[in-house]
């Protein structure tokens, strides 16, 4: 199955402050995602972040100078092509803590700009919308310059931001909450189980075998939103300990999850909790299988891009359940 999103193509000329044409100019290649990576999970681990604390370099944009009372700059994939349709919210709090906000979308230029209200501003919103598998999603975008602090309007701003698939959104509380998966932009999704009680004569036949080790394979069904083709082999060891773990930070696109006892037989996968009927487009496909299920993450809601938050990821955590077949 091939997915898409975003097309890649020739950078367009754009207008300078003097309206002047010019070049966004030659991009450096994008990251390279592939092969193959391995995470071992001991029983008191419960999750595990992928792609680490790395974020992609950020595409060149052209420059534009602050203005008095204008926030504006540009909107880009990562490659550097301009995002027509992007959203940017700013709002301003003035005296006596009343605020006023404004937005507008990106041109074909990935340009745009807003005439701010007096007082302290700051943004609200950053989305823009992409296909995903049948269906659309609207991702959060990233300030290219990883600040998003509040700055007086009258002093205009200039402020890019960027399309990413993974990495690091927001650094402060990514270092305070680590397995929090809206604190990166890539995908995530739990795996739940059960496992048999030692000390028990009652254990059904489909619970996981205490201190037996639980694999998770994701296999990408194609490249992914920047030709990403990583797969990532997870393996955990079942205890009491806990009966869950996260898998977070994960690339954008289509995968084949796999899930079986290593060195052992197939395990059933079932999609279950608040996402997993959330969408015929999103999730597991079948919502039940054994061995293997196609999965497309989950957004965390249909939200428009006006009211989706930058450097804030806007994926939902799907709880698949696994288990020994009967």
């Amino acid at each position: 199955m091939s997915i898409f999103f975003v097309a890649f193509g020739c950078k367009k000329p754009i207008s300078t402050d003097a309206g002047q044409p010019a070049q966004w100019g030659q991009q450096p290649e994008l990251p390279v995602v592939n092969g193959e990576a391995r995470f071992t999970l001991e029983a008191q681990d419960y999750f595990v972040n992928v792609m680490g604390n790395t974020l992609p370099r950020m595409p060149i944009f052209p420059a534009l100078q602050p203005k008095t009372g204008l926030v504006r700059g540009y909107v880009a994939d990562l490659s550097g092509k301009p995002l027509q349709g992007a959203t940017i919210g700013v709002r301003s709090t003035a005296t006596g803590g009343y605020y006023s906000g404004v937005s507008a979308q990106t041109d074909a230029k990935g340009y745009y700009e807003l005439t701010v209200p007096w007082g302290a501003a700051d943004f609200y919103a950053a989305g823009y919308t992409i296909d995903y598998g049948q269906g659309r999603v609207t991702m959060s975008l990233y300030s290219a310059d990883g600040k998003l602090e509040s700055f007086p309007s009258k002093d205009g701003l200039v402020k890019n931001f960027v399309l990413l698939s993974y990495g690091v959104l927001n650094k402060d509380l990514a270092g305070q909450k680590p397995n929090d998966p809206t604190n990166y932009a890539g995908g995530s999704f739990y795996i739940t189980y059960n496992v048999a009680d030692p000390s028990s004569v009652y254990n059904p036949s489909t619970y996981i075998p205490d201190n037996a080790e639980i694999q998770v394979t994701l296999v990408p069904d194609g490249a992914g939103l920047y030709g990403e083709k990583k797969t990532f082999i997870i393996t955990k060891k079942a205890s009491q300990l806990n009966y869950n773990f996260l898998v977070m930070n994960v690339p954008v696109g289509s995968y084949t999850l796999k899930a079986n006892l290593k060195n052992g037989p197939q395990l059933r996968l079932e999609a279950v909790g608040r996402y997993a009927s959330v969408s015929p487009y999103f999730g597991l496909k079948p919502i039940s299988a054994v061995g293997s299920a196609q999965l497309l993450f989950t957004p965390d809601s249909q939200l428009s891009n006006s009211l989706t938050l930058p450097n804030r990821g806007n994926w939902g955590s799907l709880q698949i359940k696994v288990e020994l077949p009967q």
